[in-house]
């Protein structure tokens, strides 16, 4: 992420491209997170076009508030929260970001929670990220580019498909998307 804007390119995955990936790359980090995710009870956020998230990785909570400006630009807004009880967050950042979006932070209630594990890696320009994420009821696997600094993106994302016989192509909705598709309503705790 740089200057508040998020830049990702983004293609679902089979198992087997993903394990054919994850096993001839070297992805160091490996990322165990539970995303929630927040709605009004009349959609709000999701009428808004934004996304509201708190993200949990081991003890650390990041509240994540993202709006799409173009197909694979968003603005994301994120700062660490003390728990992923969006009731607890009195943080003013937080709610001036929900009011410039005309979100009531207080209506805000969990729509769905999912895990992710997330293997990562980076170069110059980019993290590429390969997620396996469970939803309640189904998993899927997806690979995302995503930029570190202004580059050919696409360019530079398909040359590293290309050995998988891959190309880059919008086939991929956002998790929380999947999520409501995939009826992930049952929360994890």
């Amino acid at each position: 992420m740089y200057n508040e804007q998020e830049r990702e390119l983004k293609c679902m995955l089979t198992k087997e491209e993903f394990d054919h990936i994850l096993s001839s790359y070297d992805f160091p980090i490996l990322i165990d997170q539970i995303n929630t995710y927040f709605d009004t009870s009349d959609q709000l956020v999701r009428k808004e076009g934004c996304a509201i998230r708190i993200r949990r990785i081991k003890d650390r909570f990041i509240f994540t508030l993202k709006k799409r400006t173009d197909p694979i630009t968003l603005i994301e807004l994120e700062k660490d929260v003390s728990s992923d009880d969006i009731e607890e967050i009195t943080d003013p950042k937080i709610i001036s970001w929900c009011d410039q979006y005309h979100i009531p932070l207080r209506d805000l209630k969990p729509v769905t929670s999912i895990r992710t594990v997330r293997h990562l890696m980076k170069t110059e320009k980019a993290e590429i990220c390969l997620d396996h994420t469970y939803f309640s009821h189904t998993q899927d696997y997806e690979i995302e580019y995503e930029y570190l600094q202004d580059h050919d993106g696409i360019r530079a994302f398909n040359e590293f498909l290309k050995p998988f016989g891959l190309q880059f192509k919008k086939n991929c909705s956002s998790k929380i998307a999947r999520a409501m598709k995939y009826n992930s309503s049952d929360l994890m705790r």
